[in-house]
C-alpha cells in the first residue's frame, strides 16, 4: 500500500507500529477495571487506586517527556521505542507479582516512563516510515490497546479471576512489540541543534496553549475515563461490570477505527474547523452520561465520546509536528506532557468523587472542558514557530 506521495508502506511496518501502539496504550487500561480489587486487596480507597493508576502513571510519563525527544535523538527512534518495551515488560511483571502496596507504585512509575518513550517517539517514526496514514495507524492502535485493556479486565473481574493476570498480559504484548520493531530500523541521531530554541519560542504563542488544550482533551479526558469510566458506570448507573467494560471498550474501540478515518479526511483536505469541530460531539456524549449513566444511554453516548475524541487525532499530531518541523519530536513531546498533566490531580479526584457518589459532577465538569477546548481549537494551530533557522525565536 503507497501514501498519498507515492510511498510504499510494508505489511511489516503496519504491524510494528500497530503493537507498539497497543502494547503500550495497553497499561492504560490495566487498573480501571480492577480499581475495586486491588483496594480492597491491599485495603486503600479508590482515591489511592486513582494515584496509583493516574498519579504515579502520568507523573513519570510527563517527567519522562522532558526527555523522550532527546533520548530518541541520541540513540535513535528504534531504539527508545524498545527501551520503553522494556520498562512496560518488567513494570507490570512487578505489577503482577508484587505482595505490598508499594512495590506496585515502582512497576507503574516503570510503565510510566516507558509510555513517555512510547508517544512522541512511535508518533514520529509511524509518520517517518509512512506518512499521515501510519500516523493514524498509530493513533488507533493506542484506543484498541485502551480499549482491549479495559474489556479484558473487566471480564475477568466479572469471571473471579485474579486481577494480576491483565498485568502478565500486559507484560506479553510488551515482548511482541519489541520483537516486531525491525531490526536496524534506527534513525540517525540527529544533532543538538535541531532542538535548541523550541521551547521559549513555544511559550510564547497562544496558538500553542490552544493546541495544548486538544490534546488534553484526546489524550488526557481518555485517560480518566480509562481509569473510572467502568466504576462509574458500575456504581452510579447499575452497570454490570463485564457489560460496563464492553460499554468502555466500544468507546475506545470506535475511537480507534475513526483515528484512521480521521487521518484519511484530513489527507484528503476536509477543513480543519471540521475537523476540529468533531470534538464537541465527545462533549455531548460526556454531557449524557453525567445526567444518565444508565447502560442504554451510555452505550448511545461513547459513540459520540469515540468519534469526537478519534476525528481530531490525526490533526493535532501533525499540528504539534508543524510547530517546530525541523525537530518534530519536541512539540509532540510537549503537547502530550501537556495533556498528562492535569489527569495526574482530576483522576483521583474523580475517584474521591465517584466514592462519594458524585461521578456525575465529574463527569459534567469534563464534558465542560471538553466544549472550551472545541471553541478554542476552530483555527489551525500548526504554524511554524520560527523561521528556517530555529535560533530565530
Amino acid at each position: 500500500m503507497q501514501t498519498a506521495a507515492g510511498r510504499e508502506i510494508s505489511a511489516r511496518a503496519y504491524i510494528a507500529v500497530a503493537l507498539i501502539g497497543l502494547g503500550g496504550a495497553w497499561n492504560a487500561g490495566t487498573v480501571g477495571p480492577v480499581a475495586s480489587e486491588i483496594a480492597a486487596e491491599f485495603d486503600v480507597s479508590l482515591a489511592v487506586v486513582g494515584l496509583l493508576s493516574g498519579t504515579l502513571f502520568l507523573g513519570s510519563a510527563a517527567i519522562g517527556l522532558l526527555v523522550a525527544a532527546q533520548i530518541g535523538e541520541r540513540i535513535g527512534l528504534a531504539r527508545g521505542l524498545r527501551l520503553s518495551c522494556g520498562l512496560f515488560i518488567v513494570g507490570n511483571l512487578l505489577f503482577a507479582v508484587s505482595p505490598v502496596f508499594a512495590t506496585l507504585a515502582i512497576g507503574r512509575v516503570l510503565v510510566g516512563l516507558g509510555f513517555a518513550l512510547m508517544n512522541p517517539l512511535g508518533a514520529v517514526w509511524a509518520r517517518n516510515a509512512g506518512g499521515v496514514r501510519l500516523f493514524g495507524v498509530f493513533g488507533a492502535s493506542i484506543q484498541v490497546g485502551i480499549a482491549l485493556a479495559l474489556l479484558l479486565g473487566s471480564g475477568l473481574s466479572d469471571a473471579g479471576i485474579d486481577w494480576r493476570v491483565g498485568f502478565l498480559v500486559a507484560a506479553a504484548l510488551s515482548v511482541a512489540s519489541f520483537l516486531a520493531i525491525p531490526a536496524g530500523s534506527d534513525s540517525a541521531p540527529t544533532a543538538p541543534e535541531r532542538v535548541k530554541g523550541f521551547l521559549g519560542a513555544a511559550l510564547r504563542h497562544a496558538r500553542v496553549y490552544r493546541l495544548a488544550m486538544l490534546f488534553i482533551s484526546i489524550y488526557g479526558v481518555p485517560m480518566v475515563l480509562s481509569a473510572w469510566l467502568v466504576e462509574y458506570l458500575v456504581r452510579e448507573g447499575d452497570v454490570r461490570k463485564a457489560i460496563a467494560g464492553v460499554i468502555a471498550f466500544v468507546l475506545f474501540g470506535l475511537s480507534a477505527i475513526v483515528r484512521e478515518l480521521g487521518a484519511n479526511l484530513q489527507e484528503r483536505g476536509l477543513p480543519h474547523v471540521l475537523l476540529s469541530g468533531s470534538l464537541g460531539l465527545a462533549a455531548i456524549g460526556l454531557a449524557a452520561i453525567a445526567f444518565d449513566p444508565t447502560q442504554t444511554v451510555a452505550f448511545a453516548a461513547v459513540v459520540l465520546i469515540g468519534i469526537g475524541f478519534g476525528i481530531p487525532y490525526a490533526t493535532a499530531l501533525t499540528e504539534a509536528q508543524d510547530l517546530f518541523p525541523k525537530a518534530p519530536g519536541e512539540p509532540v513531546a510537549l503537547m502530550t506532557m501537556a495533556a498528562f498533566i492535569p489527569p495526574i490531580i482530576v483522576i483521583p479526584l474523580v475517584g474521591h468523587a465517584i466514592s462519594g457518589g458524585d461521578g456525575d459532577v465529574a463527569f459534567g465538569l469534563l464534558a465542560i472542558f471538553v466544549v472550551l477546548a472545541t471553541l478554542a481549537n476552530s483555527r489551525t494551530a500548526g504554524i511554524p514557530l520560527v523561521g528556517k533557522n530555529p535560533d530565530d525565536a
